[in-house]
């Protein structure tokens, strides 16, 4: 994976390896409606810890998270 998908968070997780935060993010992508996905975000790409309700634009590059920015709901 790699580029940026815009997604609505349905559920969130947060836990810890090795002393690292993560959160566990339930999503769909705004433009596949109807297909929830898993995915990991580390703590450090995104300044808040995302809540369900948000829509994101999260950014992947060789299949990681590497950021996330909460998007207007308008």
């Amino acid at each position: 994976m790699v580029g940026a998908w815009k997604v609505s968070v349905h559920a969130t997780r947060a836990f810890t390896i090795h002393s690292d935060l993560y959160y566990e993010l339930h999503i769909e992508r705004i433009d596949a409606p109807g297909h929830l996905l898993s995915v990991r975000m580390p703590q450090h790409a995104m300044p808040h810890p995302p809540v369900a309700g948000d829509v994101l634009e999260i950014t992947f590059l060789m299949g990681q998270i590497t950021s996330a920015r909460k998007l207007d709901e308008t």
